[in-house]
């Protein structure tokens, strides 16, 4: 049995209770001053005057005002800044005040360096019913620059439920073997002509390339990625909820495979390309309830996911495949990182979501202007009955029953809900998943195909930018029969992808 758990159409758009914010360089003087006279009771040198104060706790400026009433009521939980600077500050869970984080955030401590997320914070209310008049307050203050609520992003794929058990004698029944198939005969590869690919003439492998994984984590000690791993970035100290090594739900796993698992190594499958793996890991290591489904599931961290979208951009990252979706349009800071990435020459692939009997709800990043939005087909070429049909569309992908690789240790999607000790649900029993490897289905199994060809079509031609590659994919995507002889269909984009085509 398949059952479709991570989809978004029915689950909240935006976090609860938080706000994103970024601070000019002019607010600095004014929450470094209020953070020393409240540690140190004394302004050390900046007068109440210089910093637009009329005592230590009343700002002349609407939105820092509201802020500063908000924290002495003991109404904000936590102000995390998103730059570096704080991630390699204090390795503290507790809260820091909110000036002493916006302070910080805004790149007034010395010696430390500035990114691409200077001066934003993530600033989490104990109510999400204050957000909206603390939004307005801050949005009217002239040290703020934008602020915005914080749209949630999830998992794009779907999961098997079913025990991992042998068939028995005759039974036609489905089960998990977690026993792939030959590498020569998996049927995505020949789908895309990928074994045809690599035998043209100069054919040119994509070991120059770096391809950035953003996801739930890798297990790099995978016999068919191990030495495969560039780079992998999980740690965050000042993250509030914890984040280790471990790719607990797998999708990371499985999405690098695809990418680049060892090729013809006689183990388990086949990767497309030999590139550069940079993984980042998003997604902190606490489910969360999902009261639909009457479950906990594991949500993007926000904080993780724009320093990783940073990290890439500073790293002058090639390709970057994002097997996430939400409904929430993107907040000024994911957008500006976006914009920044396409405008620097990165190539962003996205999963198209998995919410067609919802509609084909929009989902973000996919459909951000320039982003590369993968749909999911199946072994026949028609649509999967889970990918998001829309206009944003770039072209489609084998995205059913595709086997990769995940963690060689047990591992959960999240947890069955049960009613805890004071009425509110609690965390019951797991969601596993297989080990070592499994077909899954989803436009998160789609995308890396995509990606994976995007750094092969850049091996061969150079750093040709983002919108180059692009229009390459579409115009030597194959037609199928769903597009009924048109040369854009919303279900299909382009077309399928043929690697062979585009390599030629």
């Amino acid at each position: 049995m398949i059952k479709q758990v991570f989809t978004s159409a029915r689950l909240p758009e935006y976090h609860k209770g938080m706000l994103i914010m970024k601070v000019r360089p002019t607010a600095g003087p004014v929450m470094a001053a209020v953070a020393a006279s409240r540690v140190r009771g004394a302004m050390r040198g900046i007068t109440l005057a210089d910093a637009g104060m009329s005592d230590d706790s009343t700002f002349t400026t609407p939105g820092l005002s509201a802020l500063s009433v908000f924290e002495r009521g003991g109404l904000i939980k936590r102000v995390t800044p998103l730059s570096r600077q704080a991630d390699e500050a204090t390795p503290a869970m507790a809260p820091r005040r909110a000036m002493s984080a916006l302070a910080l955030s805004a790149g007034t401590t010395r010696g430390r360096r500035q990114d691409s997320n200077t001066g934003v914070s993530l600033v989490e209310l104990e109510r999400d019913a204050d957000v909206a008049g603390l939004q307005t307050a801050l949005a009217n203050d002239p040290h703020v620059e934008f602020v915005s609520r914080v749209p949630v992003r999830y998992l794009v794929v779907t999961r098997k439920t079913a025990a991992a058990k042998p068939a028995r004698a005759g039974s036609k029944k489905a089960t998990i073997t977690a026993a792939p198939p030959p590498a020569s005969t998996m049927w995505n590869l020949r789908k895309i002509e990928w074994a045809k690919a690599r035998a043209l003439p100069g054919f040119k492998e994509a070991t120059n390339i770096k391809v950035a994984v953003l996801d739930t984590g890798i297990d790099p000690q995978h016999p068919d990625l191990k030495g495969r791993i560039a780079s992998y970035t999980f740690a965050h100290p000042d993250v509030a909820d914890v984040s280790g090594p471990r790719d607990i739900i797998g999708h990371g796993t499985h999405v690098a495979g695809t990418i680049g698992a060892i090729i013809n190594n006689q183990l388990g499958i086949n990767g497309i390309c030999k590139c550069q793996l940079h993984i980042w890991k998003i997604f902190d290591d606490e489910a969360d309830f999902d009261p639909f489904d009457n479950q906990f599931i594991y949500y993007v961290d926000p904080v993780m996911y724009r320093r990783a979208l940073a990290d890439c951009l500073e790293q002058d990252i090639d390709v970057i495949n994002l097997s996430i979706g939400g409904g929430g349009e993107p907040d000024h800071q994911e957008q500006q990182l976006f914009d920044a990435l396409l405008a620097g020459g990165t190539t962003v692939v996205a999963a198209m979501g998995n919410e067609r009997e919802f509609g084909s709800p929009t989902s973000y990043p996919a459909a951000i202007p320039g982003v590369i939005a993968v749909g999911a087909t199946n072994l026949d070429d028609t649509v999967a009955n889970f990918s998001n049909s829309g206009d944003h569309i770039t072209l489609c992908a084998p995205g059913k029953g595709i086997w990769s690789t995940l963690p060689t240790y047990p591992g959960q999607f999240g947890f069955e809900a049960v009613p805890g000790p004071s009425g509110q649900p609690a965390e019951g029993k797991a969601l596993r998943r297989e080990k070592n490897y499994d077909a899954w289905d989803g436009t998160s199994m789609a995308s890396p195909h995509v990606a994976a060809a995007a750094a092969l079509l850049l091996a061969k031609k150079g750093k040709i930018g983002p919108e180059a590659v692009r229009q390459r994919l579409k115009q030597k995507s194959d037609k199928v029969a769903g597009m009924l002889g048109q040369s854009f269909h919303a279900d299909y984009g382009a077309g399928r992808l043929n690697l062979r085509r585009l390599l030629s």
